[in-house]
């Protein structure tokens, strides 16, 4: 059995109102997200983000309503989420579809 580790951009994707899988862990892959950077493309208005991790209930919240500045960015470095194949980082904001989700880790796939 062989693992290949390799670091890779995960996800880059524009949010909704509703809370959506933005990167699902591969089959035969374990996944660390490490660095989630938001960023409000708005450029009056402040946004909250919720983000989920492993599905995308209630139950899977991590951090919630995070307030985002009109054109603000911030930077999520310390992250330690551990992701099995098929569990999903998910994520959505508060109204609009302004704020963009880009997620960086580590993949552990088995072959």
């Amino acid at each position: 059995m062989a693992i290949t580790r390799s670091a890779k951009k995960l996800v880059q994707s524009a949010l909704s109102t509703s809370a959506s899988a933005k990167y699902t862990s591969p089959a035969n892959t374990k996944t660390q997200v490490t660095e989630i950077w938001l960023a409000n493309t708005n450029t009056t208005t402040a946004r909250k983000v919720t983000l989920y991790a492993h599905g995308v209930a209630a139950g899977n919240t991590i951090l919630q309503d995070l307030e985002i500045t009109a054109k603000g960015t911030v930077i999520l470095d310390n992250c330690k989420i551990v992701l099995e194949a098929t569990e999903v980082l998910a994520a959505k904001q508060d109204a609009g579809t302004d704020v963009i989700l880009t997620a960086y880790g580590i993949q552990e796939v088995v072959s």
